[in-house]
């Protein structure tokens, strides 16, 4: 157990030496685990890796069709123009997508989250983007180097 003293006070500045130094030391060394990409930039085409698809229990499509259909009707609320004039994305715009729970949708459902397949925050993002690209691209980013993703990855309980 941490007592706290393993620690930099929050008030001490972090220099990016220091920070970089931390990310580095993160980075995994040896990957061991077959990968798609990898394995397409090396010019190997593997299918077994992505197929079959994986298919969603009953609940998680129920779940995820739910979604989608209230993110619809909200995204059919929203105006792209008024985004475009302002540039920027309206306060009730980002106030209902939260009630939504768009900021949780990779977020597993017991931290509070939507806990979406891939499928279906690839399906949020299409609707969102359709209705601006900043709101596609403000949730993609929001939910691969933003929260969920990195609290997934490196998070502790």
């Amino acid at each position: 157990m941490s007592t706290g003293t393993d620690r930099a006070p929050a008030s001490e500045e972090v220099s990016e030496r220091t920070a970089r130094a931390v990310a580095e030391a993160a980075r995994e060394t040896e990957w061991t685990r077959p990968s798609f990409a990898k394995g397409l930039y090396l010019g190997h085409f593997d299918p077994d890796l992505i197929h079959p698809h994986p298919v969603p229990s009953p609940e998680q499509q129920a779940a995820g069709d739910a979604f989608l259909a209230r993110l619809e009707e909200f995204a059919r609320t929203m105006d792209g123009r008024r985004i475009e004039r302002e540039s920027r994305i309206p306060d009730e715009y980002l106030r209902g997508l939260a009630e939504l729970g768009t900021f949780g949708m990779k977020t597993p459902t017991e931290y509070g989250g939507l806990g979406l397949s891939l499928t279906y925050y690839g399906r949020a993002l299409v609707l969102l983007g359709s209705v601006h690209p900043s709101l596609g691209a403000m949730f993609s980013a929001h939910q691969s180097v933003g929260v969920p993703e990195p609290v997934k990855v490196f998070g502790t309980e």
